[in-house]
This record gives C-alpha cells, structure tokens and sequence, in this order.
C-alpha cells in the first residue's frame, strides 16, 4: 500500500510546487478570460446568447457554479452597465463569420478527400467519378498552350516525349500490376 501512494504522490512533492503555483495560476485567468468573454458576449448580444448558439455545449448548472466560484475572488467585473462600442460588435461578428467560413471550408475539404484512396488499395483500381457532360474547353489546349508559353517551337517535341514516356510507365504497370507503397508520414 505505501508503494502506491508513494506513486500516487509523486506530483505533490515539493519539487513541483513552482509548476503547479503556475497551473493555478494560468487555470485562473484562464476561468476569468472565459468569464469576461462570456459576459461580453451576453452584453453584446443579450442574456442567454451563448446556450442559444451552442445548445450541445450546456453544462450542468452546478459544475458551472463550481468552475467559476475557483476564481470568483480574484477579480469582480460587474459589466452590467458596460457599453459595447459598435467597433467590438463588428469584431463579434467578423469573429462569428471567420468561424462559419472556417466551418465551410473543413466541410469541403472533407468532401474533396471522400475519394481517398487507402494506401492498401490499388490506386487505378477505383472508379474514378465522371460526368457525361460535354467538356467545356477541347481536351490538351490549356496543356498545349501552357507548353508553347514554357517550351516555344519545342513544345510539340518534348509534349511528345512526356507522352511516350507516359505511355511506358502505363504500360508496364499494366503488365506487371505494382502494389503502391503506403505513403505515410513518420513523426519521429
């Protein structure tokens, strides 16, 4: 039993007593900038604002009571004759917009990896997704424009070499069917 609570109590040995005065502390004015935040926010855009825009973040009212009443004595801010100027009511919701573009933009970037291919499948395997649809512009002319602004008169020349040369590589792994080695980052 003494070796657990000698273990159990390794973080409550003298040494550590600087890093948890500074835990307290960050934990405090981390509890007051949520607080100030939060009441901001209800100034700002009326009692209730935050429980109407987040419903899933609700907390029970006791452990909210709990976690605020840490830090209660530390500082008092009575905001409730504070004036929000019409400056920070744009930073609010050039906040919230930021917020809902951010959103969007994880949401397409979803979207645009659905087709992820797992590195133990064969890539040229999956059906690709197309359309029947005409295309709109005729198929190589912005490669072949992009060719003759690179290469000059020598665009048709070396167009023609990445192609046989893409040909061969097409061809021999048509007959020998690699397997794809997984690409995956070491985090070292």
């Amino acid at each position: 039993m003494d070796d657990v609570s000698a273990v159990m109590s390794w973080f409550s040995s003298p040494v550590y007593s600087r890093y948890w005065r500074h835990y307290q502390q960050a934990m405090a004015w981390h509890q007051r900038h949520r607080r100030a935040y939060r009441k901001a926010l209800e100034a700002a855009y009326g009692p209730g604002y935050r429980q109407e825009q987040r419903p899933g973040s609700r907390r029970r009212y006791a452990d909210r009571c709990a976690a605020e009443s840490s830090s209660d004595s530390d500082i008092e801010c009575d905001v409730s004759n504070m004036e929000i100027s019409e400056e920070l009511r744009q930073y609010f919701a050039q906040t919230e917009k930021h917020r809902e573009e951010l959103k969007k933009q994880q949401q397409m970037e979803v979207e645009r990896h659905g087709g992820y291919v797992p590195a133990d499948r064969d890539l040229h395997s999956v059906s690709w997704r197309g359309t029947t649809a005409a295309p709109f512009e005729r198929p190589g002319e912005r490669r072949g424009a992009e060719m003759k602004k690179l290469y000059g008169q020598d665009a048709p020349k070396i167009l023609a070499m990445e192609t046989a040369m893409q040909l061969a590589f097409d061809r021999n792994r048509d007959l020998r069917g690699p397997k794809y080695w997984p690409v995956i980052p070491l985090k070292l």
